[in-house]
């Protein structure tokens, strides 16, 4: 498999992330259904879209010859899209009906938006993916533009991905801060004893070794390679270049994290989010391709991987830092997290509001208000002593019962 197809295959995994929620309500307001224009449907299209160009370009056996041939900084750059010209005329002619047809979906979505949005239509960067200039022929600007906007989903995904656990931490820490303001006296230092606890515990573990580097990997091919000779970085490229490509991608170096993140993280344990675990494998995976890929093509070649080898920083393992040690967000940042969440739920500053299930199951335990004496509370009960004043007692502030919305 080619460096284009991997892209392909990349952005298939992430449709299924980018993909918003399926609703079973059928009757949505206008800004719902605006909201949908563009959005699951045109995502899957503009993938079909690719696929098929893809398919197209494949068919030809030179320009597959090329692609298999081609330096993955070449397919990247978009500097193999200039080989469009020596594609054979079928190949062309495919290539020119899957444009016209991708363009008079745009149109339709363009036209589908204006009614919508009563004529007024925002620029949409996921229709950058060809050339509208030229609406008969399928050009090399079209490839070159195809490529560029793969690249780019790949980026964004990351950049999503980090933003999203960033809240999600938040998240977690004011759902904490609120489960201890719901609480008095002994329960109060109890809880607090007990958070600490599992703090501790988590962060006693065995020291992680930096990733990609000397240490880490003779630990992998020591302990899950099974491997007795000494390290050798040929055998060990291709034991774990799973496809057998000649290249190691984004999934094929996550599992070389395995064993360290075990040390970790054991599921089932309640100081050890799974969350965390996945977002610590991932910055892992984004350390080692900052450090390795040195073509920035998103794939580790074995020429990268062996010049890594030979470093002298190779043999250095300088350890590595969790997340128990680096949160995700600033000070500065939680403060204003709890002061919107304060705000949007008309909570006076300091009183606890009541909580809601935040995240996907799975992830993060609900958090229901509990009283003094153990027992849970009503989501709108009012938590002993908390009562403000200015309300009549038994009644809380006026608040939204909806979920709160992450982010």
């Amino acid at each position: 498999m080619n460096t284009f197809l991997s892209l392909v295959l990349s952005l298939a995994i992430l449709q299924t992330c980018f993909a918003p929620p399926v609703t079973q309500n059928k009757e949505k307001d206008k800004a719902e259904e605006n909201d949908e224009v563009g959005g699951l449907e045109d995502y899957m299209e503009y993938h079909r879209y690719l696929r098929e160009v893809v398919n197209a370009l494949e068919s030809d056996p030179q320009f597959r010859q090329k692609l298999e041939k081609a330096e993955e900084h070449d397919i990247r750059s978009g500097k193999i899209a200039e080989e469009l010209e020596f594609v054979s005329h079928h190949v062309r002619s495919r290539l020119d009906e899957i444009k016209r047809v991708e363009l008079q979906r745009l149109k339709e979505l363009t036209e589908k938006k204006r009614r919508l949005q009563q004529n007024i239509v925002l620029d949409d960067p996921s229709h950058h993916h060809l050339d509208h200039s030229n609406p008969h022929t399928f050009e090399i600007d079209d490839l070159k533009k195809l490529i560029a906007k793969t690249t780019a989903d790949l980026v964004e995904a990351d950049k999503k991905r980090r933003e999203e656990f960033k809240q999600y931490e938040m998240q977690k820490e004011f759902e904490k801060q609120v489960k201890l303001n719901h609480t008095n006296g002994e329960d109060r230092d109890k809880l607090e004893k007990e958070f600490k606890e599992r703090e501790e515990k988590h962060k006693k573990h065995e020291k992680l070794h930096e990733p990609g580097h000397k240490a880490q990997l003779e630990e992998v091919w020591q302990e899950q390679d099974q491997m007795q000779q000494e390290f050798d970085p040929k055998t060990f490229f291709m034991l774990h270049d799973i496809d057998s490509n000649g290249l190691w991608d984004q999934d094929e170096v996550k599992a070389l994290f395995i064993k360290e993140l075990e040390k970790m993280y054991a599921a089932g344990e309640p100081e050890d989010d799974m969350r965390e675990r996945a977002e610590e494998m991932e910055r892992m995976r984004e350390s080692v391709f900052k450090e390795v890929d040195v073509n920035r093509d998103g794939f580790i070649d074995y020429e990268e991987f062996l010049a890594q080898t030979k470093r002298n920083d190779f043999q250095q393992d300088h350890g590595w830092q969790g997340l128990d040690e680096r949160k995700p967000y600033t000070d500065e940042e939680l403060e204003e997290y709890i002061r919107m969440h304060q705000a949007a739920n008309q909570i006076p500053h300091g009183y606890p509001p009541p909580m809601y299930q935040q995240v996907p199951p799975g992830h993060h335990p609900n958090v229901v208000p509990v009283h003094p004496n153990g027992v849970p509370m009503h989501p709108n009960a009012v938590p002993p002593g908390a009562v403000p004043q200015q309300f009549h007692p038994g009644q809380l502030p006026p608040q939204h019962p909806q979920q709160l919305q992450v982010g």
